[in-house]
């Protein structure tokens, strides 16, 4: 399988030397937003700052990449980030808008324009692009998303840098991993460019039969790691396990390794505390689950390692 020199470097820079991703998102602004306003009432943009580069400090030597965004501490922050981790950019906008006339429709857009040359030319290893996808949306929300996805892979072609998408499906019918599946199936067409995907926990229960290769029929072969959710990191190690087992390349995880540490916003050395504890002990717990994870090379895409070829 031929890929560019550039998302091939991406790949190799955000894996393990196994080909394995355990990678800490910490690119939450809203959600981090609501919870500094729980602990204090209040928020200032600085505190999302001071807990971001207090996880930085404390977790990124710890796993094989780290997801920022461009709008607190950036480009700053990025003196923290362990020279072995690999770094991705978030290019959403945090949250969603309505269009008014589909008020339960959700759109996604870009925090800023040219996201895929930003990252690149501050020599970063990926760009990633969440998007809110329902089957159940107006034909042009559909559009609008699927134009935004496809836009940004054709940029990050164009700058030769790997392209991750995130997919959070929300007022499905039938079950989630149904939505999750026809959503990749949507998404991994050639003409969106995607690399590497990220997903809501495709299994749940052990007692789900879901195959791998039902998932990377979707897929197109593809590699896909899971998200957290926010849930506690002894549940989503659990889920984690399962996923990995059914062909899942690894993880892509945030709150369930550090949302306690938003309690001591106020306290650096209390949160760095929190971190190198009780935080290295989550990681460490979603770590040892994702042992099953398929090398990204494994994968049917790629089918080997010596079979990429690179351009």
């Amino acid at each position: 399988m031929k890929i560019q020199s550039g998302k091939y470097r991406g790949f190799i820079k955000i894996s393990n030397e196994i080909g394995q991703f355990q990678m800490l998102a910490l690119d939450q602004r809203n959600s981090i937003e609501k919870m500094v306003k729980d602990v204090k009432g209040s928020v200032d943009p600085e505190d999302l700052v001071r807990i971001k580069r207090s996880i930085l400090k404390n977790l990124s030597d710890k796993v094989t990449a780290v997801l920022v965004d461009g709008e607190y501490g950036f480009p700053q922050n990025l003196r923290y980030v362990s020279r072995n981790s690999g770094i991705i950019l978030s290019a959403e906008k945090s949250g969603y808008s309505i269009d008014p006339s589909h008020p339960s429709d959700r759109l996604s857009s870009l925090y800023r324009e040219g996201v895929a040359s930003i990252a690149k030319d501050a020599g970063l290893d990926a760009v990633k692009l969440l998007i809110y996808w329902s089957e159940n949306s107006s034909d042009s929300t559909k559009s609008h998303q699927m134009k935004i996805v496809e836009e940004l892979g054709r940029e990050c072609e164009r700058e030769d840098i790997l392209y991750i998408l995130e997919i959070l499906t929300y007022n499905v019918s039938g079950t989630r991993s149904d939505a999750i599946l026809k959503a990749l199936e949507t998404f991994s067409e050639g003409k969106y460019k995607v690399d590497l995907f990220k997903v809501e926990p495709i299994v749940t229960d052990a007692k789900d039969n879901l195959r791998s290769e039902d998932i990377y029929r979707t897929t197109r072969g593809k590699p896909w790691v899971v998200l957290s959710e926010g849930m506690d990191a002894e549940k989503f190690a659990e889920i984690l396990d399962l996923n990995c087992r059914i062909g899942a390349s690894g993880f892509l995880a945030g709150r369930a390794i550090w949302k306690k540490v938003v309690s001591s916003v106020d306290d650096t050395e209390e949160m760095d505390l929190h971190l190198k504890h009780t935080g290295t002990y989550n990681l460490n717990l979603i770590k040892h689950s994702s042992e099953k994870a398929v090398p990204f090379f494994n994968v049917p895409y790629f089918g080997g390692f010596e079979n990429i070829e690179i351009i």
